[in-house]
């Protein structure tokens, strides 16, 4: 039985530094561009391998990434990369300045993910939908996967009744209007145990699996920054990751509290079916 979400409410909320609605009603407008670029970049270089690398090697160099927009290197392929990136992912990076701006020293030093630039921001973005295309095969070959996902999706409206269940919190379906009762539902359909990423360990999980003689994946429901962390984390240890970034940045984090967020149902779908 498919999963109907019809009548989740679905409206463009507003993160701290991005948003994937930008100026659209809906965040299909940023999956559709975001498959279209990583398209234009494996035109150039078609090895998805060495691309990711070089995603990952440059994305740390805050200052080189900055100097490109200003000082842009004929035929550099990174070069090419962020002012591509930057002149289509803009919109969705509006407020990424603003906030580097009143982040305090002492913040970014307990915490640097909040320091992450905006041309970080968009490396990040591409480097999600190419490991995605990388890791797809392997993830629905797995023997078991799970996947975590963030406590800012519950419905504050209610009492959640989330309880530990396996190696983490569960969702209990305890309201009608919550993405993670409607996400749980859609990765459980698909043989993807789901989780409220409270305790689990990326590590454990993988050492368990490897005694059990069954081959784990994991699949990543984050903001953009703790999702590249997250799925880089996966790699070091051998485990096929896909992920989905959250419709924007508003947990505790980024704003001291949480507010209500979203994710792409559509896409989530999309991605565990494997289409």
């Amino acid at each position: 039985m498919v999963v109907d979400f019809s009548s989740l409410t679905y409206v463009p909320v507003e993160g701290k530094t991005y948003s994937l609605f930008g100026r659209n009603s809906s965040p299909s407008v940023y999956y559709a561009l975001i498959e279209d670029l990583a398209n234009r970049v494996l035109l150039i270089n078609s090895d998805l391998t060495a691309v990711i690398e070089t995603i990952r090697r440059f994305s740390f160099r805050k200052k080189y990434l900055a100097d490109q927009l200003m000082k842009p290197i004929q035929g550099s392929f990174v070069s090419g990369c962020i002012h591509m990136l930057n002149e289509n992912l803009s919109q969705f990076t509006q407020k990424t300045n603003e906030h580097l701006k009143q982040i305090s020293l002492a913040d970014y030093l307990l915490d640097r993910r909040l320091g992450t630039t905006r041309e970080q921001y968009h490396l990040y973005m591409l480097e999600i939908e190419l490991t995605n295309r990388q890791n797809t095969k392997d993830f629905i070959k797995a023997d078991r996967k799970i996947a975590l996902m963030p406590h800012c999706l519950r419905d504050f409206a209610v009492e959640c009744k989330s309880e530990i269940n396996g190696i983490d919190y569960q969702c209990r379906h305890c309201s009608g209007m919550c993405f993670q009762n409607y996400a749980s539902r859609i990765l459980k359909q698909q043989g993807i145990e789901p989780y409220i990423w409270r305790e689990a360990n990326i590590k454990r999980f993988a050492r368990d699996s490897m005694k059990e003689a069954k081959k784990p994946a994991i699949f990543g429901i984050a903001c953009i920054p703790e999702l590249v962390w997250g799925m880089r984390k996966c790699r070091k240890y051998g485990i096929p990751v896909l992920g989905l970034p959250l419709n924007a940045n508003r947990c505790m984090r980024w704003f001291g509290e949480f507010f209500p967020n979203s994710v792409d149902l559509l896409q989530l779908r999309k991605l565990v079916s494997g289409d």
